[in-house]
Order: structure tokens, then C-alpha cells, then sequence
């Protein structure tokens, strides 16, 4: 089995494919390294293909009329970049950068149409991330009407543990305040204030750019769901 072969076939959401589909598209796969912030796709752009994160991550953001930055998420080892833009040759939605140091298996668009009208394995699972990845934006739309920052933020924490690739405990968010208030819609006060009180009841330990969830369970009840991901 070739290299491209493991990758893909070690994904979670790519486990089932057949040894023949695995083939036709590791055939085509490059793997490109990012280098951390650096841009990968414009909202300009259209997708040239699909992107299988290996290590580090991806994050995606737009911006409100009055230029102001909202990050949409932040795509982490094992996820799928660009099956939107892949499938219906629309271009992008957001500008994509990389959230560490970035490596990807990229498979060019072509291939990937071809491999879904040849592999319905393929488009099976395709079809699954779709699902999911509409499941999760409704639950974001939902919990930005509903829900109190409380709330938003155990559950954005949960969804960016281990973001920060292999080497990193389990636990840990390597992320900025900045960032944070730009996924959760807030000022980055109202974040320092709330990760202040956190620390403070010894649920979380910080610093710049990096969280340590130190008290799994007390997030997870302040989530209100144990199971919640947000991406």
C-alpha cells in the first residue's frame, strides 16, 4: 500500500472505501504543507479539489459589510476541505488559511467527480460528511439565537480539543482569545472575562494562544450535551 494509499484509507470518514477506489484516488492525491496563517484558497477562488487534512488544520472565515471578521471553523486532522465548491464548481464561500503548520492530501476536482459517478463508496460517504457538516451549522445558527456565551464557548472548546496535531495532549486548545471571539461573535473582553472565571473555578488553565481544559467533565456540563461538536 502506497503512502497516499494510508492516508486516505486511515481517514475516519474514508475507512470504508473499497481497495479500488482507494487506488484511483491516491493515484492523483499531492500532499501540499502549509505554513501556519498562510492563505490555501481565496473566497475568489473556486476549490481545484478536495483537501484531506493530515496534520494542523484549516480555518475559514468571512467578513460582515462593515469589515469586521467572523471565523466560520476551524477544520482539524481528519476532516474534508472543499466538497462544496468541489462539487458544484461554485467559487469558495470563505478565505481559507492554514491554523498551524498545515499538511494536506489534496485530490484535484476531476478526480473527484469522476470517483463518485465510479464509486458510490465514494459518494456514500461524501454524501455523509454533507450531512453532518448541515447538522453542525443549523446546531451553530441555533446556539447563536438560544444559548448564552457560557454555554457556546464549553461547547466551542470540546469541539477545538487536540487541534493542534499529534504531538498534543488531548486537552489542549492552541487557540488566541481574538480568535475565539471571532468564532463566537463577541468582544475578546467578554471572552477574557469568561475564561478568567473558568480559570478561576480551576475547570481551565491558560496563556496566549493556548487553553488547557484541565476539568473535562465540567465543561462538558457546562455544554449541556457530553456528545456536542460544533465541527
Amino acid at each position: 500500500m502506497s503512502v497516499n494509499q494510508a492516508l486516505i484509507g486511515s481517514n475516519p470518514s474514508l475507512r470504508a472505501l473499497s481497495s479500488e477506489t482507494l487506488d484511483n484516488l491516491s493515484a492523483k492525491a499531492i500532499v501540499r504543507r502549509l505554513a501556519h496563517g498562510e492563505l490555501w484558497v481565496s473566497r475568489t477562488e473556486r476549490a481545484s479539489g478536495i483537501a484531506i487534512i493530515v496534520e494542523g488544520g484549516l480555518r475559514s472565515t468571512t467578513f460582515t459589510a462593515e469589515g469586521k471578521e467572523y471565523v466560520f471553523s476551524i477544520m482539524k486532522k481528519g476532516d474534508i476541505w472543499g466538497l462544496v465548491s468541489t462539487i458544484d464548481g461554485v467559487h469558495n464561500a470563505n478565505d481559507v488559511y492554514a491554523h498551524g503548520d498545515t499538511t494536506i492530501l489534496t485530490i484535484d476536482r476531476r478526480t473527484t467527480l469522476v470517483c463518485m459517478e465510479a464509486h458510490a463508496d465514494f459518494s456514500r460517504c461524501l454524501m455523509e460528511i454533507l450531512c453532518h457538516r448541515l447538522r453542525m451549522a443549523n446546531k451553530v445558527l441555533e446556539d447563536r439565537a438560544l444559548q448564552p456565551i457560557d454555554v457556546r464557548l464549553a461547547r466551542l472548546l470540546l469541539s477545538l480539543r487536540g487541534n493542534a496535531g499529534s504531538g498534543a495532549h488531548p486537552d489542549e486548545v492552541h487557540i488566541t482569545q481574538e480568535m475565539l471571539a471571532k468564532m463566537l461573535g463577541c468582544t475578546r473582553p467578554t471572552v477574557n472575562r469568561k475564561l478568567q472565571e473558568l480559570e478561576l473555578d480551576r475547570v481551565i488553565e491558560s496563556s496566549y494562544g493556548y487553553i488547557h481544559i484541565r476539568d473535562l467533565g465540567r465543561i462538558m456540563k457546562l455544554s449541556g450535551q457530553s456528545d456536542y461538536f460544533y465541527f
